[in-house]
């Protein structure tokens, strides 16, 4: 039986508060690598560029879906992807014009914001390795796959989602949230693949409010314990432990889902 495994990276294999990825659960990726008939993929909100934190196993992954589905690549190679138009972020502009939400687009290759902002700042010291530019006019000479968005509370980050019903809105941070259009998420994107280069069996490992589709479109849907979100721990098959005791390795023994 041909088998896929997809991660989510932060929080989930990248340990945020360490900036690094911990031992046993490197050692998870090393064993699944070695496996026969497997495919080891990677989801994360993240595009090609802002992997660097992790660069040396980029090589170990055979599919990744990046920016929340809407670039997809096989092999290192790009088979699809999903731009956002001009005319939506335009939109999104006007609607945000008397407000103190400070808008990031997101290209293949760098972020950009509107303004300044202490509030983001804060937000992209946890992610590491993301530095967005100022650049209001970003989008007139790139290609946007995501919005994500800063306020001062996370109400107020759903009073604009409710209005901006042409996009999904995803909170991974206290007061901020990445906007992207419905159709495109990692579900999305792993069932691109998966006609691409098929398989027998999906597992999925994520912490996320993004990481929902793919758990639910999954054979066996793992949660991490430290998401905060309970609507994903509710659509998994199993939770396993708090990222910071890196446990994954002998979770995934314990429940049979790796060769030893």
């Amino acid at each position: 039986m041909k088998k896929a495994y997809y991660f989510d990276l932060d929080n989930t294999l990248f340990f945020n508060d360490e900036g690094r990825i911990l031992p046993n659960t490197l050692k998870l990726l090393y064993e699944l690598k070695k496996q026969p008939d497997t495919i080891l993929g990677l989801a994360t909100g993240r595009s090609l560029e802002k992997l660097t934190i992790i660069k040396d196993i980029i090589p170990f992954f055979d599919h990744m879906v990046l920016i929340n589905g809407a670039m997809l690549y096989i092999n290192g190679t790009l088979v699809h992807d999903t731009p956002i138009s001009i005319k939506d972020i335009e939109y999104v502009f006007t609607i945000l014009k008397d407000t103190n939400i400070n808008i990031g687009m997101v290209s293949e290759k760098d972020d950009a914001i509107l303004y300044p902002d202490a509030r983001v700042d804060h937000a992209m010291q946890t992610l590491r390795g993301i530095h967005p530019i100022v650049d209001p006019q970003f989008y007139l000479n790139q290609r946007i796959y995501q919005l994500w968005m800063f306020a001062d509370s996370d109400d107020d980050i759903q009073a604009v989602a409710h209005k901006l019903t042409q996009f999904n809105c995803f909170p991974w941070h206290v007061g901020g949230a990445d906007f992207i259009y419905p159709h495109v998420h990692k579900a999305s994107g792993i069932k691109y693949l998966r006609h691409l280069d098929p398989y027998d069996q999906l597992i999925t490992v994520g912490d996320g409010l993004n990481d929902v589709s793919m758990i639910k479109l999954a054979d066996i849907g793992i949660a991490m314990d430290n998401s905060r979100f309970d609507a994903l721990k509710k659509e998994a098959t199993f939770i396993a432990p708090h990222i910071k005791y890196d446990l994954l390795y002998e979770f995934f023994i314990k429940h049979q889902l790796i060769l030893t």
